[in-house]
């Protein structure tokens, strides 16, 4: 049988153990409470706000009232708020639009200088007044106008689709293209006759598109068709017609883009082309057309948006 002394001793242990934690307990509601008030919300007016931050995204800061820990959500935007100064010490800082300092609450401070893009339009629509193409042979020798569509694929318009129309008009000369009995034609005027070219391709800018001023590197497949005049003669009579034909290749870009204002841009572009196929010539192979490389020059005035 246990003695009284002996009870009163275990009851009085037990009950000591109950204080303590009673007294943990209310230490660590103290410290919890607390922590509520720690994070500081200073607003550009003076004001500032005790408050739990629970969010920083976007625009706007999400937090709740240090008074009201279970109460509702409220938001505020980042434009009113100079800075947060968190319960650990360290702050985020909001001032100034091309300077953000910021400190993180779970790590090191990052002090970055940030330049305010000058977004530009991912649509470019330009007119060509004018446009030069030549080949090495001579059988071209062409001015002419046109319209360019392109197209920026990725986020930052490393890459982009071009769409080129060019119509060319024909100078005065002989494309020397036609044989009857052996004999090539000559002295046939092709003055007043045009031609078409449709070139679709890819161009590559090294920097990004928020730059003012941009080189790229393009490849695209040219496809040049037209007609000119059908001229052969005989013994009883001459004959005299048109002559379509078809030319296609590949070609190799270089340009300088230069967005002046947010929506007028222009560019200069330098061209260089190997036929694949061109059927002008009855009399000339395959090898003699590897031979009669195109150089192609291309001013275009656009409208970015």
């Amino acid at each position: 049988m246990l003695k009284f002394g002996t009870i009163n001793a275990v009851l009085n242990k037990n009950l000591n153990n109950m204080g303590l934690k009673t007294c943990l307990l209310s230490i660590a509601l103290l410290f919890s409470i607390g922590a509520y008030a720690q994070d500081k919300i200073y607003k550009k007016k003076g004001e500032v706000i005790e408050s739990k931050v629970k969010a920083i995204e976007g625009n706007t800061i999400t937090y709740k009232r240090s008074d009201n820990p279970n109460g509702p959500d409220y938001t505020i935007s980042k434009n009113e708020v100079t800075k947060i100064v968190y319960q650990n010490g360290t702050s985020d800082s909001f001032e100034g639009s091309n300077k953000k300092e910021k400190t993180g609450r779970h790590g090191k401070v990052i002090s970055t200088t940030e330049k305010k893009a000058n977004k530009y339009g991912d649509n470019i629509l330009s007119i060509i007044p004018g446009a030069y193409t030549a080949d090495l042979d001579g059988t071209i020798n062409d001015p002419g106008i046109g319209l360019c569509y392109e197209r920026l694929l990725d986020k930052h318009g490393h890459i982009s689709f071009t769409l080129p129309v060019l119509i060319s008009f024909l100078s005065d000369r002989d494309f020397n293209n036609n044989i009857y009995n052996g004999n090539i034609i000559a002295g046939v005027s092709t003055k007043g006759y045009t031609s078409i070219s449709v070139m679709p391709g890819l161009k590559f800018y090294p920097v990004r598109s928020d730059q003012a001023i941009r080189y790229s590197l393009g490849a695209s497949f040219f496809t040049m068709f037209g007609k000119e005049p059908f001229y052969v003669y005989s013994n009883n009579a001459n004959t005299a017609g048109d002559y379509h034909y078809v030319m296609y290749g590949l070609m190799i870009s270089n340009s300088i883009n230069v967005s002046a204002t947010k929506h007028f841009c222009m560019s200069m572009d330098v061209n260089g082309a190997i036929p694949i196929s061109d059927n002008r010539r009855t009399d000339r192979s395959s090898f003699d057309i590897l031979f009669a490389p195109i150089m192609q020059f291309i001013l275009k005035v656009g409208y970015r948006y």
